[in-house]
Order: structure tokens, then sequence, then C-alpha cells
């Protein structure tokens, strides 16, 4: 970044008091607390910027984030239009994108088209679009179902066409536009093209109006006196409004200008549903041949706190002129974040079956049955924010395995298997000479959901047989030993997934009989427990499908299944520490749903905040940031990128993800981003306290944990700036990511798969 008038030392200082040194309100004898009179900004010596790390690059942000000038513009054709489609996850039938010299268009095959935008202040309101008419010869529109007007076309011919606007205000908040496209044409026939949608707001400028699309408003090189910035461009009365979330402490820097003639200000706010604006900054500029870039470095939230609406204002600008904001980049003063340690192994086990409350540190009382992870609790990383990306455990793990989403991998139920074309971690590390082994107890993640492939060594222990509970973490410590003992040096990846609390239990008659409550005469058996809840989780009545005994009686089997885990985890523990690598391994312990008993085991169900709230232990090597709970949000994806770390190997292709050492050490903030869950055609999205739940063509439920912890109220329309971006975020990670149904490849079910799966309640 170019200085070419550096803020004073004084400025700072008011900026990290929430003041501008130059804002409005700033008089030219403005005097400090002392008495004495201000440094004018000649005088004070240039400030070397201090030392950050670039969080998001704003421009690239654009996209996602409401322009306006003299009212918001939609720009049709181009991935400013994700989300906007009036709650649909996608464009819907008959809206494609074409090309009309170079530039993208979209065009109507549909008679209907809605679309959401956010009014963000009351005002009288004309809709009007750039057009070519072919089918239809006018489209009808309405405002929240109320008739607003007509847009009349022009065959084959590109026109402005115009609304008139409305009598009254438009109150401010979430609002609907409805186009009904008028015309003789067949079905499927194009009805119009429309190159953009402005939602005008009336004034008396009688200067031309200059759409704010993505192609003008984004100037890859704009240039003052020489100097070339990557910039938001934008003509005034205009704006640029981006709803994140920031982490504590973050700051913007830009270099503004003005290029063309005049002067302008370039004001910087800070917008939240139901508050004041805070104005945090205004430079005034002056434009002209020698006009030159100012930079600027300014807190935006001291605190962090809830999702805010950055908002990158043009005012006061001469006809023709327009407001240069260059490479602006939200940042934190703070030293790059550590990776986590190379290490000899890794080790993931992830348990089914368990409910967090029940394990601790999360567990109110003491847990003497449960000794290997009351240990780890104390030693190791517990990650308190982390979080499903949806309820079905075989989902989880191929997530787990190749850092995508559920929708990317495609493996959402049974009637899937994980494609062979996914490479996983298993395989990366098996092409690296790292020795890669997985155990699992789950039928989810059998061979034949496409699991075995790219590992050394894969066994499966289907729940019915001689095969104990423990087996996958018993062996794992075998097979690790073993390993070690023919190869020293040998470097491991080692992966279980194991039954945790899940039935069939094993328990002897004799401990049966000594497990509370006494004297039972209920239902549930042991081995054939898995079954009987199966069948008791399909009634249409859930209310009390368990009498209080057997409720009672299923939470003693699965403490006692939990007690025999934790004694095998322990003995995994202690062959690492035998072999002389504990030290110099991670290893991590987490579930894949939380469907203990208390959701009598469901798999695939709803998208609830309790069964996607997961236990996280991380032990790092050298016990790094043992004993320190996390607060962030972290997700299945981040234990990926820590595992590819410490072995130093990598995907040859994008993964999700964060390095949990980054996490942990409260340099990386995870909060940036929402932690996204699917399943199904269902989505459930947490961004700080805000959690959104719907469908993928449907208006979604909005939660405000802060104020409504049980989720009573449906807050998306008092806080529609937090449920357009919400929404938005969601619908855009999903285009990125999301794999076509036809590459889902199905799953072929061998005879003991389909009986392990009996046993495991999943089919009857």
């Amino acid at each position: 970044m170019t200085r070419s008038a550096p803020l004073v030392l004084s400025s700072l200082l008011a900026l990290a008091l929430g003041a501008s040194a130059c804002g409005r309100g700033c008089s030219p004898g403005a005097s400090r607390e002392d008495g004495k009179p201000a440094p004018s900004a000649s005088a004070a010596a240039p400030q070397p910027p201090s030392p950050a790390r670039t969080i998001a690059d704003v421009v690239d942000l654009v996209p996602g984030c409401d322009l306006e000038h003299r009212g918001l513009l939609l720009d049709t054709g181009t991935e400013a239009m994700i989300g906007r489609f009036a709650w649909t996850g996608t464009a819907p039938r008959g809206i494609d994108i074409i090309e009309h010299d170079a530039s993208t268009w979209m065009r109507v095959s549909n008679r209907t088209l809605r679309v959401a935008f956010v009014q963000p202040e009351a005002s009288p309101i004309f809709v009007a679009a750039r057009s070519m008419g072919f089918g239809a010869r006018a489209a009808t529109v309405s405002l929240d179902g109320q008739p607003l007007g007509t847009l009349n076309f022009q065959r084959d011919q590109i026109r402005i066409a115009t609304t008139g606007a409305t009598s009254l205000p438009v109150d401010p908040g979430l609002h609907t536009l409805t186009f009904r496209f008028m015309g003789r044409a067949r079905s499927g026939d194009p009805l119009a093209d429309l190159d953009w949608i402005r939602i005008g707001v009336p004034d008396e400028s009688t200067a031309t109006y200059g759409p704010p699309t993505l192609r003008d408003v984004i100037l890859p090189r704009a240039a003052l006196s020489a100097v070339p910035h990557r910039s938001i461009a934008l003509r005034g009365p205009g704006a640029v409004r981006c709803t994140l979330r920031f982490p504590p402490g973050a700051r913007l820097r830009a270099s503004v200008g003005v290029l063309g003639p005049g002067e302008a200000d370039a004001v910087f706010r800070l917008l939240r549903d139901g508050q004041k604006p805070v104005e945090l900054f205004t430079q005034h500029l002056t434009g002209g041949d020698k006009a030159t870039w100012t930079d600027l470095d300014f807190p935006l939230d001291l605190q962090g706190g809830p999702l805010a609406t950055l908002e990158l204002s043009a005012e006061g600008t001469s006809q023709g002129a327009r407001v240069l904001f260059g490479d602006p980049v939200i940042v934190l003063p703070a030293a790059p974040p550590p990776a986590t340690s190379k290490a000899r192994a890794v080790v993931l086990v992830v348990m089914n079956g368990m409910d967090r409350d029940s394990l601790p540190p999360w567990h109110a009382g003491p847990t003497p049955q449960l000794p290997t992870l009351s240990e780890l609790a104390l030693t190791a990383t517990t990650f308190n924010r982390h979080r499903a990306p949806t309820t079905f455990p075989g989902s989880v793990v191929a997530s787990l395995l190749t850092a995508m989403p559920p929708r990317a991998h495609t493996f959402t139920d049974f009637g899937a298997r994980l494609p062979a074309s996914n490479t996983t971690l298993g395989a990366v590390a098996h092409d690296a000479s790292i020795r890669a082994a997985m155990f699992t107890g789950v039928p989810a993640t059998f061979k034949s959901f496409g699991f075995g492939e790219g590992w050394e060594h894969f066994v499966q222990y289907p729940p019915y047989g001689n095969d104990p509970a423990t087996a996958p973490l018993d062996d794992a410590a075998a097979w690790l030993t073993e390993v070690l003992r023919q190869s020293p040096e040998a470097r491991l990846l080692l992966v279980v997934h194991a039954r945790g609390g899940h039935p069939p239990w094993d328990v002897s008659p004799k401990e049966q009989a000594q497990l509370p409550p006494s004297n039972y005469t209920g239902i549930i058996e042991p081995r054939r427990g898995a079954q009987q809840l199966a069948i008791l989780r399909k009634r249409k009545n859930k209310k009390d499908v368990l009498s209080a005994q057997d409720q009672e009686r299923v939470r003693a089997l699965e403490a006692t299944a939990m007690a025999a885990q934790d004694r095998a985890l322990g003995n995994l523990v202690a062959a690492l520490k035998t072999a002389g690598i504990w030290e110099s391994s991670v290893f991590v312990v987490t579930g894949d749903v939380a469907s203990g008993a208390s959701a009598l085991y469901a798999e695939g169900d709803d998208l609830a905040e309790p069964l996607l709230t997961l236990p996280l232990y991380v032990r790092f090597p050298d016990a790094r940031y043992g004993g320190a709970h996390v607060n962030l949000p972290t997700e299945i994806w981040d234990l990926s990128q820590t595992t590819l770390s410490a072995l130093g190997i990598s995907f040859s292709r994008p993964g999700l993800g964060r390095d949990l050492s980054a996490v942990a050490s409260g340099l990386e903030d995870s909060s940036f981003e929402p932690q996204i869950a699917t399943l199904d055609d269902r989505f459930s999205a947490r961004w700080g306290d805000l959690i959104m739940t719907g469908r993928y063509d449907a208006a979604p439920f909005l939660c405000d944990l802060e104020i409504d912890p049980t989720c009573a109220f449906n807050r998306r329309e008092t806080l529609p700036h937090a449920a357009m971006a919400l929404f938005r975020r969601i619908m855009a990670r999903d285009q990125a990511t999301r794999s076509e149904w036809q590459k889902r490849e199905p799953a072929t079910l061998d005879p003991d798969t389909a009986a392990a799966m009996r046993v495991w309640g999943t089919i009857e």
C-alpha cells in the first residue's frame, strides 16, 4: 500500500477509542485533552503501519454484498444473484445465464420471477430493469403481493423499462418483488432478458443513471498519480454494504481517492439490525489530474460481537467522478497463527452414540467411570463449539476423510457410497509412505459404503458375532504396536470409528442384574436394544415412548458401554506411550453425531442443535495448549486440515477447514464464516448466536440464542440484514461445493453389511 497521507499518532489513538481524527464534526481549532493545540497533519511524522494479517479482502466480498446508487441494484446474470431468488437455494427453472456484447444477462423463460432484497431505510421506491423482450411484451411487478406497476419490453431491442413510484414510503426490512411476464410465448421459450434490476429511490438528480454492476464497480487497476490499486469505484450517492462477523480487534485498511473532477467524501459506517448506524470514519477527498491516494487504517469493532454490516459510502461526488476504495482489507494486528507441529502419528478416534453433556469437562459432575476422557479434559485441548456437518454418521466421517461437505462428497444416506474419485486422508497418507489404517465398528463406514479404499489396512467389525464393542480400539492399539515394532521410524495415520454408547451393548447377565433400576422388568434387552429403539423411534407419537424405568436402563447400559470404550481408549494411549511417540503425536477424540440415549440413537434425523453439538479433545505434540478450553467454532474438516499439517501432506484439490493449532492459539478467528450443516434438502447454519434453519425452497427460520435460547420465535423479519446475509452465505457455500446428483454412486449391500445394519437398527 502506498502511503500518500499517513495518519498522525494522535489520529491513531483517537481511532482506537472509536473516534475519527478527520471525520465530520472535527473543527480546525480542535484541542487535545491537555488543552494544547493538536499538531497538524503536515507537521506530524509518518507512522508506519503496524504488522497485520489479512482475514478478508472486501473486493472479493462484493458479489455477496448490497450495491447501491440512487437505490439498490441487482446485477442479474452474475454471482450477485446467489441467494436472491426469494429464499430458494438455486435459480428457479427457466432462469439461464446468457451474454449480450460480452456482458452477462439473465434469460427468463418462466412466467414468474421472485427476488428478495433488504430496504435499508423508509422511502418510496420504483422498479426499473435494463431489458430485451422476446416472448413477453410486459411484466407486472408486485411488492410483497401488492401491485407496484408494469415493465413494458420492446422485442429484440434493449431498453430501460420503469414502473411508477410508490405513493407511500416502503418500510425498511425484507421485501419480495414478484415479476409476472405476459405474452404469447410457448412454454420454455424465452420471455425476456434482464441485464439488471434497480429498486430505485426517487430523487431530483438530472444525471444519467450509471448502474453499479459488478463490472462497473470492481476496477482491477484503478490508478491515481500512476499508483494502481484494485478498487471498488462508487458514484455518489452510492454505497456497498457487506454483512460480516468481525473478530475482536479487527481493523480496516484501505486507500481512498477520487477518480475524476471535484471533491467527495468517503464514509465508513457500521450498521446493526435494530440499532442506529455508527459512523466509523469520514475522509474528505479532492479529485482532478493531481489526485492522490489517502491511506486509512482504523478499528472496526474492538470487541467483536453480533453480525454487523460494513458500509463503504461515496457522498458528494461531482458528475462523472467516482470515489475509489483501493485494496480495502480487514486485518488483525497479530502475527500469523502457528501450524500444528510435525507429528510421528495422528490418531483420530470418532465415537458414535454419545451425548456431549455426559462427558468431561461438559458434564456437571465428576466422571470417575471415564478416567481416560477425564485425563484428556485436563491435559488436552477441548473445543466447546465443535459442530457436525450433518446428522448422518457415515457422512460426517466422509467429510473428515475428504475435507468436503456432505453435498460435495455425495455420501448423504445409505442409498449411496463414498465415490472412489474422492481422495481421502488414508489414500494421501499411503501415497506418502505413511502407514495408514482404519478400524470401524459402525456399519455406516463399512466397505460397502466406500470406506475401504486407499488404506494399507482396513478392518470392519459387524455388531453381531463374538467381537466386543471395543474391538476397533483394541485392534488399533495392537496394529500400532506391531507396525512400530517392525519399523521403529514409521509414521502413522490411524482412524478409529468406534461404537461409543450405541447398542447393541456388551453386558453379561451378571452385569445386567446389577444395573439400575433394581428389579427391572422393562422391554430393553442389551443385544436387541438397537432394534427395539429403532421400532420406538418410528412411532408417530414419540411422547413417553419409553417408561421412566426403560430410560434409566438405557442410560445405565450406555454408561457401561462408554466405560468399556474409555478403557480401550486408555489402552490405545498406553500403546503410544510405550512406543515412545506419545509426545510427538496428535491424538483426537470426537463424535460423529450427538445421538445418544436422549435421542434414542437416531441417525440422519433432524438438524437440531443438540444433535450437531459434538465433543472434541485434541492433544497436540508436546501437549501444546494442554488444558485450554477453546470457545471458537470448529468443524469436522478442521480435523482434516490439522492431520494434513501434522503429517506434512496435502490434497491435490482445495478443501475446507483450518489448522486447529491456529484456532487454539487464539490467533485464528474461525467465527468469520458460519457453520453449515445439511441433510437432504434441509440446512442449519450457525453464525455466532444466530441459527438459521430451513429447506432450500422455503423461507427460513432465524433464531437468536442471545435473547431466545429455546428458539421459540422467528427473528427473520426483525434481523433483515443478518437473515439475508446468512442465507446468502449458505447458498454460496452450497453452489461452490455441491456435486451434481448424477455423480452419486449407489451403494450395493453385501449380506454381511445388511445383517449388520439390521442389528444396528438401521433397516428392518
